[in-house]
């Protein structure tokens, strides 16, 4: 069983919504959930049902309800509560506090993946990575595209220096390669 806090519910004297508070004080200003505050002898406790939405919104939140708790200067009964609420729940059972050992799971390691070949075509795979379906990236982040049934002919065809990856002429071909400095 849970402890419930209770929220008392105030009103207006000129009329209007109900909202929700922690307590009513005495005397002075109240502070309703929905953030008004209601002057001192402008408001009177009822025990209709609430009916402001962000008052009923907000008491489902518990940390909203902490927190009006505290401004009002109502912490000890929240600590009250709490108390109440903890010699409540059963104790647990011995079978429960017992030492658990750890279970020692084997578990098989992924499997390798072949080793990148030297080269893929016109394309020299040293120090690029794979980054997809005849798509390459070099460590600067330079993307190469190959084309061809293969995928083993470089797709643009022209000479070119980009970022680290270097394009060259070699045969009939060309050459991609990460250049070294």
């Amino acid at each position: 069983m849970k402890a419930m806090v209770r929220l008392e519910s105030v009103r207006r004297k000129s009329g209007g919504r109900i909202h929700l508070t922690p307590r009513i004080p005495r005397g002075g200003p109240v502070t309703t959930l929905c953030g008004q505050v209601l002057g001192d002898g402008a408001y009177s406790g009822t025990d209709a049902v609430a009916d402001c939405a962000n008052c009923i919104r907000r008491s489902k939140d518990q940390s909203r309800i902490s927190s009006a708790f505290f401004e009002q200067e109502e912490g000890s009964e929240l600590l009250r509560l709490s108390l109440e609420h903890a010699r409540q729940r059963k104790p647990a059972s011995k079978g429960e506090t017992a030492e658990r050992k750890p279970v020692l799971r084997v578990m098989p390691s992924p499997p390798q993946s072949p080793p990148e070949p030297e080269e893929i075509g016109e394309l020299v795979t040293d120090g690029f990575k794979l980054a997809g379906t005849g798509v390459w990236r070099s460590p600067e982040g330079v993307i190469v595209r190959m084309s061809g049934a293969k995928r083993d002919r470089f797709a643009e065809g022209v000479s070119v220096r980009a970022g680290d990856v270097e394009v060259r002429p070699a045969g009939e071909g060309v050459e991609v390669r990460v250049r070294r400095r």
